[in-house]
């Protein structure tokens, strides 16, 4: 009621208001801004709680999918067949079909050839290989040079030798301004002819190959190396136990989960 009267005093300009009303006009904005001061602050309360929560919930949210999405990519379900124009080791009439798209000049490719080459030796008749060129160009410089080598040696039936040899002479050459003329020795101390496979190796049709299979790297989203899928199913193992027990589930006819 007070508070009424006093408003009404104020809303009248004829009236000039006294020392007591004028205190009391005071004391009321001031409770007003002290509870307009209280209101935001829990508001801001409430906000920063509520941004906490999200924050927590989105770690604990990625943490689970780290886990359960660490060794088996689930949501790939295209599937890759092996063709009769790709590099297969091991079983061609395997039912289980591993594919990688490698990057020669990449270490970490070069790290897992020797899982794959024990698998290759370990699953021999339960699995076929193949590779497939990915050369990650923007931070591999001689990755392409290297894939268009590996593509040429391929076609006078020495793939896999080559393979081998430029992940186990990476350090050679990977890191050379000009690795050509090494990467050609490679391939000719091979017993190859010197130059059908230079002319190979600068084929559009080399070229359209290696394109081809970043075409289909590309539609799968593969967008780091080594990528591994298995009979279309993308994995990530971390070990070769891990690629093993991936193998073998399959084997024994069990998907991935």
């Amino acid at each position: 009621m007070e508070e009424e009267k006093l408003t009404k005093k104020v809303a009248d300009p004829e009236r000039s208001l006294t020392k007591r009303e004028r205190r009391e006009l005071a004391k009321e904005e001031k409770r007003k801004q002290r509870e307009k001061n209280e209101l935001s602050g829990k508001i801001k309360k409430f906000v920063i709680i509520a941004i906490i929560l999200l924050i927590g919930g989105w770690v604990v949210f990625s943490g689970y999918k780290y886990v359960t999405t660490s060794t088996v990519d689930s949501n790939t379900t295209s599937s890759i067949e092996a063709t009769d124009s790709d590099w297969v080791r091991g079983n061609k009439e395997a039912k289980i079909t591993l594919v990688e798209f490698g990057d020669y000049q990449c270490p970490a490719c070069a790290d897992y050839e020797p899982f794959v080459e024990k698998l290759s030796q370990e699953f021999a008749d339960d699995l076929k290989i193949v590779h497939k060129q990915y050369p990650l160009s923007t931070i591999h410089k001689n990755a392409l040079l290297a894939a268009k080598v590996a593509e040429a040696v391929g076609k006078q039936g020495k793939y896999w030798e080559i393979h081998k040899l430029l992940y186990e002479k990476q350090d050679e050459w990977a890191n050379d301004g000009n690795p050509r003329g090494k990467l050609v020795q490679y391939a000719l101390d091979l017993g190859l002819d010197k130059q059908k496979l230079e002319s190979d190796m600068d084929s559009d049709e080399t070229r359209d190959e290696i394109n081809k299979d970043i075409a289909l790297g590309d539609s799968l989203r593969v967008n780091s190396t080594p990528s591994f899928f298995i009979n279309g199913e993308k994995i990530a193992p971390r070990s070769y136990e891990e690629f093993k027990k991936i193998v073998e589930d399959y084997k024994r006819g069990y998907t991935v989960e």
